[in-house]
């Protein structure tokens, strides 16, 4: 047993613990803590087909079995770097971009990895049309609907022209939306008549490049527990690590307990409470950053659904109602109050800007918001708050911040109703506009403000996108955010954006944003080589247990 310090019982626990996780009944024979890794999470991962998801949970494991053209600096700020494309080039008008493709790559069903691979699964990643497509794809349009054409003039040359200049292409090719699947798994999904499977069946069946799988059906037990096995046949050389077990533990106090007592090696989000116990405890490494989050309450807009909310009086009332300190004290020291979108990390971040709306003390603003209500004819209103059943990153107590808002809106003659849903069903009812009130948050993935002005406040031929909670467009703001992205200068881009944050907080008021939360994970002393990108993703390929 690799933890000599644990009783016999610890360890017998531990290795049932692993029986069970691998499901179908098998058993790790013998198995030894040196050859698995568990990982006690706060989320769940509900789909793990790289182009049919855009919640955090399904990311974070996602990206340990799928790779891109290009991935991340290990530290940041981030910079892309080689991953499946060993080189590019990008001309001048950043129009067309050239990439050549890495060699003797296999996906882990054993076909070729090469140019055509390339651009059959970035077709399906941009074309709901596509006979292999999911029922949805949440970052096609933003990320990829620029795409003019895919040429592949040899087998390890892919080159994507665009129908525009776009300056941060290369960054999109770098998102887990924009993983290579296997072309015989698209094939297989082109055969699959149901929407819903061709959603679900990479979930069981990953077909990617990446150091990690599930090797087997039955290994994907279920959302809760799911266990990866070592791809051997990586192209970066297999990981040291044979297993990784992850497991949901969504009691922050659990996953404490077990990591401090080695039955874990890695936890995500530990509370913000524990984080001086984990850093004080010899035997744990706990590593914190500043994250590119946000997390905010998002208004619907959309008049055509008959919510009080598409008046943009109820908006601005319920914006000046919102206190953020007790919010923000939930979080133990690990929060900011935030009252503009792009979150204080992130280039665009108008310092110093405060919106009209959170001006004075709240109590000062209490009479002019009641006022706002009762002109708006929204007085005795009930609207529901939707909000994740389960902590994301950016909201570690879901339930206690909701209650704490139902109850601030309530002062001012709303009626709250709040209504918790799983990711895989919010992500479905904010795209059809499904609830006046949304409380969500956002993770940026490359360090581009673009990110979050894009797919939080703009969309596509007029309409919004599918990760727009408030179902807000307007043809200036869409615009200008296109004018932000393609300015010649980080100074242009700059005044852009911070202009952008003043008109729409003071004449739409879509959402109110509300914090920015640091991150951390924690992973046991015993763990080497284990490490948190620049993109705020743990990950395992090269971990190994010391002295191994």
């Amino acid at each position: 047993m690799r933890f000599a310090s644990l009783a016999c019982v610890a360890g017998l626990m531990l290795v049932a613990l692993l029986s069970a996780a691998c499901g179908g009944g098998k058993e790790i024979e013998k198995a030894e803590a040196e050859d698995v890794l568990v990982v006690l999470r706060g989320d769940k991962s509900e789909i793990l087909d790289p182009h049919a998801t855009n919640s955090g949970g399904d990311a974070n494991l996602i990206q340990q079995m799928y790779e891109g053209l290009v991935r991340p600096s290990e530290k940041p700020p981030v910079v892309w770097e080689p991953c499946l494309a060993e080189s590019w080039t990008i001309s001048d008008d950043f129009r067309t971009f050239t990439f050549k493709l890495r060699s003797g790559v296999k996906f882990h069903d054993g076909a070729d990895f090469n140019a055509a691979a390339a651009k059959r699964s970035l077709d399906r990643c941009r074309n709901l049309g596509d006979k292999a497509a999911p029922p949805k794809l949440p970052y096609a349009a933003e990320y990829f609907g620029d795409i003019d054409s895919m040429e592949t003039p040899d087998n390890l040359t892919l080159v994507i022209k665009l129908k525009d200049s776009n300056p941060k292409f290369l960054s999109n090719c770098g998102l887990f939306a924009a993983s290579i699947v296997s072309p015989t798994a698209i094939k297989t999904l082109e055969g699959e008549k149901d929407p819903a499977k061709r959603q679900s069946w990479l979930t069981s069946h990953p077909a990617g490049t990446g150091p990690y799988t599930i090797k087997n059906p039955e290994d994907y037990q279920s959302a809760e527990t799911i266990t990866m096995s070592a791809f051997e046949g990586y192209w970066g050389g297999a990981p040291a690590i044979p297993k990784v077990v992850f497991k949901w533990a969504q009691d922050p106090k659990s996953r404490r307990e077990q990591i401090v007592a080695g039955e874990a090696q890695l936890i995500d989000s530990p509370a913000p409470a524990d984080w001086k116990q984990l850093t004080d405890d010899a035997g744990v490494k706990l590593y914190s950053w500043k994250a590119e989050n946000l997390c905010y309450l998002g208004m619907n807009c959309d008049a055509s659904k008959g919510f009080v909310t598409s008046d943009v009086r109820v908006r601005k009332a319920i914006a000046m109602a919102v206190d953020r300190a007790p919010l923000v004290a939930l979080y133990d020291g690990t929060a900011v109050a935030h009252h503009v979108l792009l979150p204080p990390v992130t280039m665009g971040y108008p310092d110093g800007y405060l919106p009209s709306t959170d001006e004075g003390t709240r109590e000062s603003r209490l009479p002019t918001a009641r006022d706002l209500i009762k002109a708006a004819g929204a007085e005795g209103a009930e609207l529901t708050l939707l909000l994740p059943s389960v902590p994301r990153p950016y909201l570690g107590k879901p339930s206690q911040v909701a209650d704490l808002l139902r109850q601030q809106i309530e002062e001012i003659g709303l009626k709250i109703k709040l209504q918790p849903e799983p990711m895989a069903n919010l992500g479905d009812l904010i795209t059809n506009g499904g609830a006046p009130l949304v409380l969500i948050g956002w993770m940026g993935e490359t360090g581009e403000p673009d990110d979050f002005w894009r797919p939080l406040l703009s969309g596509t031929d007029g309409k919004p996108g599918d990760s727009n909670v408030p179902r807000f467009y307007n043809d200036d703001v869409a615009a200008k955010i296109d004018r932000a992205l393609k300015a010649g200068s980080i100074d242009k881009r700059r005044a852009i954006y911070e202009d952008l944050e003043k008109s729409v907080h003071e004449e739409f008021r879509p959402m109110v944003p509300l914090l920015s939360a640091m991150q951390a994970v924690a992973w046991r002393n015993e763990v080497d080589g284990l490490f948190v990108d620049s993109t705020g993703t743990y990950r395992l390929y090269k971990a190994k247990y010391k002295g191994k």
